[in-house]
């Protein structure tokens, strides 16, 4: 019976599939792996360096997608007032 071989933490922060539009996702992936190399590998604290900047992306997410949600209320209201004063 043959195992397979344990794959490194490094091997495993390389093989989180970051999409080419995702800019904060592949600095925080590439920053983990500076850290990695430089002897901080132990998965847990991986998973501390990842966990801090993964909030303050959601965070920025959520900020900005409460205010695209605002915008197009107000669009969609400006659409309806130009609608409604068309009639």
């Amino acid at each position: 019976m043959s195992e397979e071989p344990i794959p490194t933490v490094a091997e495993v922060v390389e093989s989180w599939n970051v999409p080419a539009g995702a800019p904060v996702a592949a600095r925080i992936r590439n920053s983990i792996l500076v850290a990695i190399e430089r002897g901080y590998d132990d998965p847990q604290l991986v998973a501390d360096l990842a966990v801090g900047p993964l909030v303050m992306a959601l965070g920025q997410l959520e900020v900005g997608l409460a205010d695209a949600r605002r915008r197009i209320e107000e669009l969609e209201r400006a659409l309806d007032d130009r609608d409604g004063s068309e009639n």
